[in-house]
C-alpha cells in the first residue's frame, strides 16, 4: 500500500507512458520533410496499447489510407516504408467501416 504523498499508478501505465512520449516524434518525422508528391499526414488514432492508425492522404488527395501501426517500432524503416509507397500497394489495402480512412493498410511488420 502506498505512502502518504506516494502516486499510485495503474498496472501497465508505464508502459503507456512510454508510448505517449514516442508520439511527438513520430509526428514530427511525419510532417517535418513533406514534399507534394508524399502523403500528406492528416492525424492518428492510438488503438491500443502500442498500436495507432496514422491517417494519411494520397498526395492528389483521391484517397485516405489508414495505416495500423506499432508505436514502439515507428522508425526509419515504417516512415520510409510510408514514403516508398506501401500504402498504394492494393494488395494491402483492406476496406474499412472507419469513416476517417478509405482503405485501412496493415503496416504493424515494418
Amino acid at each position: 500500500m502506498p505512502g502518504l504523498g506516494e502516486a499510485v499508478t495503474a498496472p501497465g501505465q508505464g508502459r503507456h507512458q512510454a508510448v505517449f512520449e514516442d508520439l511527438p516524434g513520430i509526428v514530427r518525422a511525419l510532417v517535418a520533410d513533406h514534399t507534394p508528391d508524399l502523403p500528406v499526414f492528416k492525424g492518428l488514432v492510438i488503438t491500443g496499447s502500442d498500436r495507432m492508425r496514422l491517417y494519411l492522404t494520397a498526395p492528389d488527395g483521391s484517397i485516405t489510407y489508414g495505416a495500423d501501426v506499432i508505436i514502439s517500432h515507428t522508425g526509419p524503416g515504417l516512415l520510409g516504408g510510408i514514403t516508398a509507397g506501401y500504402l498504394e500497394n492494393e494488395y494491402d489495402q483492406k476496406p474499412t467501416d472507419d469513416p476517417l480512412c478509405d482503405v485501412v493498410v496493415d503496416l504493424t511488420r515494418y
